[in-house]
């Protein structure tokens, strides 16, 4: 009955693009429900989604604390350097480096499948992360900053079902911040939660032309229509408005970039700048 009364407030508190501070109680009354993850911390994720429908489980999967906008260098991507350190430590004591292949999740991998089949949800030791284009469509203005807007997409892949979904943000800058600096630049693929390939992995994601479309919601539904964004193809901002007053401004009359969700080339991050008191959606990152 908890569980009922709850899933009716946040689809009540969605509907009405509610503030920041509700989204923020009301994800974390969430969690004491039995989801996975816990804001700032590094989320366990299992059932990490693939295009054949099977499953795999990931550990250690970093979601970037919401108070940081820049600090990718400890993501879950960087396994190099933790591996280094093991190797060196596995010397003095004779136990075998980690390595990726070896069936073990070692620090710095979020899957370890023993196979090079990108399709079962594991690329190099990285599980796939899911993008989806939000259900719900927001005034530029009205989104309480980059903060906010991350928020929202953790609110909406919560009430999907999403595993890691404390760990979603908004591929949006801002006039100080690039998505590419928000984001972990991920060696594995980025998929649509149908399983649908986006991109093979960060490189391809900001090459400017994509796999499949970001059109499909949380739920898996088709999303039309344009993204706020405010970002050109290679992740950092798209300069020549005021990004609707750092997406937290009063005047529904200035401009914020978009991008158009049905597009595969480089309009799908960025076609050109909207009145801010439009209604678009996000596109939201498995982080």
């Amino acid at each position: 009955m908890k569980r009922l009364t709850l899933t009716l407030t946040l689809s009540l508190l969605v509907s009405t693009a509610c503030g920041v501070e509700n989204i923020e109680a009301i994800l974390a009354k969430y969690d004491t429900y039995g989801s996975t993850g816990s804001a700032g911390d590094g989320d366990t994720s299992t059932g990490t989604g693939s295009s054949t429908g099977t499953g795999t489980t990931s550990a250690g999967s970093t979601a970037v604390d919401a108070s940081s906008t820049g600090d990718v260098g400890a993501s879950a991507d960087t396994s190099s350097d933790s591996s280094g350190d093991a190797s060196d430590a596995s010397s003095s004591t004779g136990l075998a480096p980690p390595m990726c292949g070896d069936g073990v999740v070692d620090p710095g991998e979020t899957c370890d499948d023993m196979n090079d089949n990108p399709d079962d949800g594991c690329k190099l030791c990285t599980a796939d992360r899911r993008v989806f284009a939000s259900s719900v469509e927001y005034q530029g203005f009205a989104l309480d900053g980059l903060y906010g807007a991350d928020q929202r997409c953790k609110m909406l892949a919560g009430l999907a079902g999403l595993p890691n979904y404390f760990s979603y943000r908004a591929w949006l800058s801002d006039s100080t911040t690039a998505a590419a600096d928000r984001l972990v630049h991920s060696k594995g693929r980025y998929i649509l939660v149908n399983g649908l390939v986006v991109a093979a992995d960060w490189d391809a994601l900001i090459s400017g032309a994509l796999e499949n479309a970001i059109n499909v919601t949380e739920s898996s539904e088709v999303a039309g229509g344009l993204a706020w964004t405010g970002t050109l193809p290679n992740g950092q901002p798209a300069f020549g408005s005021s990004f609707c007053e750092d997406w937290d401004g009063e005047d529904d009359l200035e401009l914020g970039g978009a991008g158009v969700c049905d597009q595969t080339d480089s309009l799908w991050t960025f076609v050109e700048q909207y009145d801010c008191g439009s209604e678009l959606s996000l596109y939201c990152f498995e982080n």
